[in-house]
């Protein structure tokens, strides 16, 4: 009985590791990149955030770049989604998500931000609408 137990709490205490472990090794962190590409002369400014993290305000020149680091847990859950403000317009887009993970994982998520939407450029060119509602 008494290595049975033994038994028990040492692969409890391995499996617990290896979990752990697995867990840290599972993070992504994806370098992301905005190109102010509105247009000649338009500043654009940017407000980009997750659940759990604000960025805070940013103000782009044209052609300027700004850029963030997001980090997927093991659940690849986090979600980056940015406010667009630029003379009479206001618009909103995910800007990083589970869907960029294998585009960006291994070189930089770099998006231009277009009158149309944001396309991103990153493993050839994909040009996305705005989100709509609030």
């Amino acid at each position: 009985m008494y290595g049975s137990s033994s038994f028990h709490l040492i692969f409890c205490v391995i499996f617990i590791v290896f979990l752990f472990g697995g867990l840290c090794e599972a993070s992504v962190n994806i370098d992301v990149d905005i190109i102010n590409d509105i247009g000649q002369n338009i500043q654009l400014g940017l407000h980009c955030k997750s659940k759990n993290k604000d960025l805070g305000s940013q103000s782009l020149a044209p052609h300027q770049h700004w850029g963030f680091r997001g980090s997927f847990n093991f659940w690849r859950r986090t979600l980056f989604f940015c406010h667009f403000v630029w003379e009479n317009q206001s618009k909103w887009f995910d800007i990083l998500s589970s869907d960029d993970i294998k585009k960006c994982k291994h070189q930089p998520c770099v998006w231009s931000i277009r009158p149309y939407g944001p396309c991103r450029i990153t493993g050839g060119e994909t040009c996305f609408r705005w989100n709509v509602g609030v």
